[in-house]
Formats: C-alpha cells, structure tokens, sequence
C-alpha cells in the first residue's frame, strides 16, 4: 500500500482487505465441514453440493447488484454484504440444532447473498483504490488473505475440536459455538465499513480505460468478446475450483484413493489451503514483474498435468497432486477478472457484475461432480476439470486480445 495516498484511502483498501479476510474464513468451513453435513444429514454426494449450490445460486443476480452500484455506492454495497454474511452464518446455528438440512441451505443462501455482494462491490474497490497498473495485484492480494483465513479456519478445527470428539454428534456443538463466534466477527466488520469514510474510485477506473484497447463506455458489454469469453471461463474455472474445495476431504479420506483418517484429512485441508494462499501471493508479486496473461497460461499448463495425476494417482502421490493443485488454479479468478475489465472505466461496475455472475459455476459444477461421483466414483468424477483449464489456457492466450 502507497504510503504517499490518502489517508481515507488507506484505510477503505485495509478494511477491503480485513472483509476478504474474514469472509474467507466464514466460507471455508463449508468445505471444511462437507463430510460432517454428508454423515450427520445422510446425504448421498449430491446432495453433499446442494450447501455449494445454496450459497453459489444468488450470483444470478450479480448483474443486477452491478447496475445498482452506482446508484448505492460500493461502499453501502461492503456494509450489506456484511450484514448478509453474518445473519446466514448465525443462521447456520438454528439449522445444526434443529437437524434440519433445508434451514442449513436456507443459511448458505444467505451467505451467498452477502458473497455476491462483497465481490461485486469489492474487486472494483480493489482494482480502483491506487494506480491501475497494480489492480491486478491488488486483486490477487486480496484474494490471497481469503486464502490465509482458509489456513486458518482448518487449523482452527483440529485445535478447539478435541481428537475424542469422534462422531458428528460430538462435534456439533463445536461447530455451532463457531459459526457464532464468527456472526459476531462479520457483524464488526459492517460497523467498520459503515464508519469508513468513503472514497470516490471513478476516476481512477476512468484512467484505467485511457490506454490502447480501451472500450470505455462506447460499446455495450454485450458486444464485447473479451467480457462474454472471461464470463465463460470464469464460470468453468470457479465451479471446478469449488468442486475441489467441496470434495477434497472426501478425495483424501477415500479407502480406493489415499485412506486418510478424519483428523488427519483436517490438517491436510490446512496444507491446502496454506499452498493455494502461496499461490496467490506468488502471483501477486510475479504478476508485477511478468504480464498476468503469461502467469495464467503458464498455470493453465500445470493445472491440467496435476488433474490428470488426481484421476490416476493413488496414495502419498494423489495427495500431493491434489494440494499442488490448489496453487497453480489460486490465480485463476483475480487474474481472469482483471485482464476482463481492463480499461472500461465507468462500465467496470456493469462488466464487474456480469463477471461476478461466474460464480454461478459453484453452483453448478459441483453438483454435476457429485452426481458423477455417485455413478461413475469419485475419483473419476475430477474428468470435469480439463475443460475449464483448458478454457483457462485458451483465454490467456488468446481471448483477452479480443478487444483490442
């Protein structure tokens, strides 16, 4: 962060890096969790993705909350995603005490709803608190502290859950003293955006969209290939990523793949997450100094030779395919969403929320994964990541040309 900005700046981009954060940590105790919802709810692995598809579905109407922006203000926008994050993870409570797996997803759409809005509000914020050439990094470093709470929230399982805590039953009461605590987190946040001074970004979106190949507010989104192909790709490449989060504890603890004990997968969920925010932050400082489409393709490449070890491996070897994994498909989104909205200026609000609207690959996706994975087995099932890497490699080597 520039010293040498205002200080209202500074302080609007800390707290947009406090939210992701911490709405990192309340999300990734879905995943953390989805073995405990799978056995406590007796959930085929289908079913196990409909929490995924709960929280994922609000992101149709990210281009709606797009047009609203300007109108609301991206700050208003951080203050009710906040509030939305925190009634559904409180409301996670009730559902766990009542045994009721329908109030569970009713929580994770709430969640859902404060997850769209804190994206479609918060990558502009990013890219347009500072100088335009640092948006992408910007962006990967936000998302990388998403990532580290993802450490985090893991580790923070095997340590307040006791290892005789054995059977879901005994973790539950657990899990509800969690999803409280971290309620009542989400709803500090919100005071915090609501007392931040706020911060007008237009102009430093409108320098962004001066340079060669800039749209500006001349064409319609809609006319332009470089938003539809990075909405497409963003859509593959978040629902495959998803897939994995959602699945990984299954994958590892799988008797025919790496017969991983609970506990234990636990930890490695942690390792997970600690090498993904490794690769975010790797691609926060390479995309500095090398151009994040190169960064992407190279990645892509990566991403398809480990998916291919997923389906094939066994043992220590799947394990570590699966967690390397993880770092190189860290970049994907920030990296796809920043070369997309490079140089629309005032129409980055509208591109940020049809972009945004990606996410509505986790809701899909994984819910096909399952349903392959209940047909065909599990491991099988990751065949549905080659092709969003490969639109992954397509799209940074050629789609975000489109437009210029």
């Amino acid at each position: 962060m520039n010293s040498t900005e205002p200080r209202s700046t500074r302080v609007l981009l800390s707290t947009v890096y406090s939210i992701y954060f911490f709405c990192g940590m309340a999300l990734c105790f879905e995943g953390a969790f989805n073995p405990e919802f799978k056995d406590y709810f007796q959930l085929s692995y289908q079913q196990q993705q409909y929490t995924t598809f709960a929280k994922n579905i609000p992101f149709a109407l990210a281009v709606v909350i797009g047009l609203l922006i300007p109108r609301l203000g991206y700050k208003n926008c951080l203050s009710m995603a906040m509030g939305l994050f925190a009634a559904g993870t409180l409301l996670l409570v009730p559902g766990l005490q009542s045994g009721s797996y329908g109030l569970v997803l009713a929580a994770f759409f709430v969640i859902g709803m404060g997850f769209n809005f804190e994206l479609v509000a918060g990558n502009p914020l990013l890219s347009g608190l500072g100088p335009a050439a640092g948006g992408s990094s910007r962006l990967n470093l936000g998302n990388a502290l998403g990532a580290i709470a993802q450490i985090i929230a893991p580790l923070t399982l095997t340590l307040i859950i006791p290892a005789t805590a054995l059977t879901v039953t005994d973790k539950i009461p657990y899990m509800k003293g969690l999803f409280g605590v971290i309620g009542a987190v989400l709803i500090g946040l919100m005071a915090l955006t609501i007392l931040a001074r706020n911060v007008d970004i237009s102009a430093s979106l409108q320098s962004a969209a001066a340079g060669p190949g800039s749209a500006g507010s001349r064409t319609s989104l809609w006319g332009q290939p470089k938003i539809l192909l990075g909405f497409l790709t963003i859509f593959l490449v978040l629902g495959a990523e998803a897939g994995v989060f959602s699945f990984f504890r299954n994958f590892v603890e799988d008797p025919s793949v790496a017969k991983v004990s609970s506990r234990n997968s636990q930890r490695l969920f942690t390792v997970f997450f600690a090498v993904f925010a490794l690769g975010r932050l790797a691609g926060s400082w390479i995309q500095r100094r090398v151009k994040p489409a190169s960064n992407l393709a190279f990645n892509a490449v990566a991403a398809l030779v480990l998916a291919g070890l997923v389906l094939v491996a066994k043992g220590p070897v799947a394990v570590v395919a699966v967690i390397l994994l993880g770092f190189f498909v860290s970049i994907f989104f920030p990296t796809l969403y920043s070369l997309a909205i490079q140089g629309l200026g005032e129409q980055t609000a509208k591109a940020s929320g049809l972009l945004t609207m990606g996410f509505l690959g986790c809701a899909l996706l994984p819910v096909v994964q399952g349903k392959l994975a209940d047909s065909i087995g599990l491991q099988r099932s990751f065949w549905v990541l080659a092709l969003p890497y490969l639109f992954a490699l397509f799209y940074a080597l050629k789609g975000h040309r489109l437009a210029k």
